[in-house]
């Protein structure tokens, strides 16, 4: 048998006359009360010659023991390293988050909307029937960003640029989820390059900062990753739980962005290889198919017009560039423009890449980034653009592994100054690229309230707008400078030979022609060409921007030549 004191000690009788020995020595009470504490139970246990005995053991090993006052210390204070050592890797991914947050937070809704977010809200405006069939017919994405916004909006009422907080905040938890990962794999100082590395990763930064669903397939990407790997480690009964969530991702993400179904994929080819332990992922994989097949009919109609941003066979694809703009945003002009930047960049990011997955090869890294090389081979056999850098971004956090892998390595070797000279040079980049994104116009998205701006100053009562492509119609339609006059919005090429009927039909009146991303409805600027043919020009003013896609034209053009024709004859009206 066994009694234990108030201070802290064991006291075991053993043999046959009761003869005892202490476990433990107290910490926390004088010798003198041990000792008449043992003798009283021993007394009762075995007789007086051992209780005797066990109180001059018990006061003779504390009295040449440490005071209990210092023994109390040392205790708290090993309690207190304790908790800093548990805590200590915890803090480069609390740093990491807070640094990213305030990449992605600055100014968040400062500038105009981009024009894809206006298209999201124009979408999420309708009643969710009728919110499908635009999906369906008028858009290229699956339906559920469009759905959640929809209710969102319905439910908040914010402002459409405070929906940005939503997003910028969910990816936020991507560095988290890409942190355990690293982690799990590869230990504390991969984990820590791991999340620097994607907090600081210039081109997510300047998508995480818009109100569109590419924040969230990346994110809800690495969790997935991430739940599918404690999934399986796991052996609990708690791991249902794990599995269950992972399943939910699973589904979720092809109806966030179709190319999230290539994410559950690679998930399940990583689960054949490990079967034992991860058979349940294939049944979420599998419940992920089964739940897409009601959306199948839209996929249909989707299918022929989606993934034509730009071709594979124009002079305007390339390659190296879509790598740099995959990994890079907001680098200088110059460094763009130099003939040799794009291919060494492209070949220095696939050393990384490749480097990463052979270190890396027994782990998920080579089937998280197994999707870019379905996709490079889909863009191939069908002449689609699958390979533009926002349908890769979901990857990146694999990159930012790979580049955790490999420095995380070297820094332990003889080689460490390569470890160096990696993060060196990532972060460089991100030094650039940041700042620019953030504080230079140059660098941005267009500046739709510049442009209002602009009209105010210079707009007369009955004046013309046209937007050539239509998209940021709905962008700047309740601008106060563009409310008050009719507006016509190209969508699609046919649109172009009904809005130049239109024009025709006020040659007494003068036309705004806003041009953003002419080469989606008018690669030959067939409106802009009548316009020059009928009338003169007024002014001109341009939005220069860094990359063709973001700049704004913007030309006024007088009164037509000749004798006005009645506006009878125009058989269509403005949006």
């Amino acid at each position: 048998m066994s009694r234990r004191p108030c201070c802290g000690c064991t006291v075991i009788p053993t043999g046959a006359f009761g003869t005892s020995r202490i476990r433990r020595i107290p910490s926390t009470r004088t010798a003198a009360f041990c000792g008449r504490w043992i003798k009283r139970d021993i007394a009762w246990a075995a007789g007086d010659s051992g209780a005797c005995t066990a109180k001059i053991w018990c006061t003779s090993l504390f009295t040449t023991s440490r005071r209990p006052a210092d023994d109390c210390n040392v205790r708290d204070s090993s309690r207190l390293k304790g908790a800093v050592d548990a805590l200590r890797p915890y803090v480069p991914l609390i740093v990491a988050m807070a640094a990213g947050g305030v990449c992605r937070l600055w100014d968040l809704t400062g500038p105009s909307l981009f024009i894809d977010e206006g298209w999201v809200f124009h979408i999420s405006a309708a009643a969710p029937k009728e919110l499908l069939k635009l999906v369906a017919f008028t858009d290229f994405h699956p339906p559920l960003f469009y759905l959640i916004t929809h209710y969102l909006v319905s439910w908040l009422h914010w402002p459409q640029w405070d929906y940005r907080y939503l997003t910028a905040l969910f990816s936020l938890t991507g560095i988290a989820a890409t942190w355990a990962i690293a982690r799990r794999l590869f230990g504390d100082v991969a984990a820590a390059i791991a999340a620097f590395a994607l907090a600081f990763q210039p081109a997510l930064i300047e998508w995480d900062r818009l109100y569109r669903m590419y924040a969230v397939l990346v994110s809800l990407g690495a969790i997935s990753w991430w739940l599918l790997l404690v999934a399986a480690d796991e052996k609990t009964r708690r791991r249902w739980l794990w599995w269950l969530l992972y399943a939910l991702c699973a589904v979720a993400l092809p109806y966030v962005q179709y190319f999230g179904a290539l994410i559950v994929l690679s998930q399940g080819l990583y689960a054949v290889t490990r079967w034992r332990q991860s058979w349940p992922a294939l049944v979420a994989g599998s419940a992920a198919a089964l739940a897409l097949l009601p959306w199948l009919w839209a996929i249909k109609v989707q299918y022929p017009h989606g993934g034509m941003v730009i071709a594979l066979s124009s002079a305007g694809f390339s390659w190296p560039t879509v790598i740099r703009s995959t990994v890079a945003y907001g680098l200088p002009a110059s460094w763009m423009l130099n003939a040799h930047f794009d291919l060494a960049f492209s070949i220095t990011a696939v050393a990384v890449l490749l480097g990463g997955v052979f270190l890396a090869r027994k782990t998920v890294l080579p089937f998280y980034l197994l999707p870019i090389a379905i996709q490079v081979g889909a863009s191939l056999l069908t002449g689609k653009d699958l390979v533009i850098p926002r349908y890769l971004y979901a990857y990146v956090p694999a990159f930012c592994l790979c580049i955790a892998v490999l420095a995380g390595s070297w820094l332990k070797t003889r080689y460490r100054i390569a470890g160096v000279a990696l993060l060196l040079v990532y972060g460089s980049l991100a030094a650039v690229g940041i700042p620019n994104q953030l504080f230079v116009p140059y660098y941005q998205f267009p500046d739709w309230y510049e442009v209002n701006t602009l009209l105010l100053a210079h707009e007369q009562k009955n004046d013309l707008i046209v937007m050539d492509q239509g998209a940021e119609y709905w962008v700047v339609h309740n601008f106060s400078g563009f409310r008050t006059h009719q507006m016509d919005a190209p969508a699609i090429p046919p649109d172009i030979t009904r809005s130049i009927r239109w024009l025709r039909g006020y040659p007494g009146r003068r036309v705004w022609y806003i041009e953003n991303q002419p080469a989606f409805t008018d690669v030959g600027h067939r409106l802009q060409r009548d316009l020059e043919k009928s009338r003169p020009r007024a002014g001109a003013w341009i939005q220069r921007r860094v990359f063709a896609e973001d700049i704004v034209r913007i030309i006024l053009y007088g009164r037509s030549y000749g004798k006005a024709r009645s506006k009878s004859v125009v058989n269509t009206a403005s949006p």
